[in-house]
């Protein structure tokens, strides 16, 4: 069946701190078909960014020939609390995490320029490197990192800074991204981290077999 249209019977949001990242939504919704026909009406939850969209940046440098990519050693609270849950399998507790350079888009970070600035801010303020928007490559599509539980799409380039200006990192003022440390790794490296769940991040995997394929 092709979806023709959705209708919307109710709709709720949620947002737990008033000034918070995230929307929650809940719908009860029902799928109206090319044919006339009518799904039965069902439920679904999903989340919204402030920013709806978020950037990842790859910084990378060549070093006697070897392409190297920096990625984020961070401390996220979220897979930190997963030990207290019952979980699938056993895990180590996460004291830290391997993650690309990241952020939320803001509100008016619209179009393409908008996107290349955010993306130049969060690689200056959580790695320490100043670059030009316009040295940003784009690494090829967006994509949805959980698109049955996010409208969240993310935007990736990459940017060499070899010459870059060095920066403080001094992240968004939160207490976690301020223990952030940036590490560079050969990009075989990575991508073998990756595969052997030292790197537990996509948006490294995606970014860095993109890059690959650049070079």
């Amino acid at each position: 069946m092709k979806i023709k249209k959705v209708h919307i019977l109710d709709h709720h949001t949620c947002r737990i701190w008033e000034k918070g990242f995230f929307t929650h939504h809940a719908y009860l919704l029902q799928n109206e078909y090319l044919d006339g026909s009518l799904s039965r009406p069902y439920r679904n939850e999903f989340f919204d960014r402030k920013g709806l969209d978020c950037v990842a940046i790859f910084p990378y440098r060549k070093i006697s020939g070897h392409l190297e990519i920096g990625i984020l050693r961070a401390f996220r609270p979220a897979v930190y609390f997963r030990s207290q849950k019952k979980l699938p399998m056993p895990e180590k507790t996460y004291t830290w995490i391997y993650e690309s350079v990241a952020g939320s888009l803001e509100p008016g970070d619209t179009g393409e320029k908008g996107i290349r600035k955010r993306a130049s801010l969060e690689l200056a303020e959580e790695a320490g490197f100043r670059v030009n928007d316009k040295d940003l490559i784009s690494l090829g599509g967006s994509f949805f990192p959980s698109h049955g539980q996010s409208t969240e799409k993310i935007h990736l380039f990459a940017v060499d800074v070899s010459q870059a200006e060095i920066v403080d990192a001094i992240g968004d003022g939160s207490v976690n991204e301020s223990l952030n440390v940036i590490e560079f790794h050969e990009i075989n490296e990575i991508l073998s981290m990756c595969r052997d769940g030292q790197i537990e991040d996509p948006k490294v995997e995606i970014g860095a077999s993109r890059l690959n394929n650049v070079f």
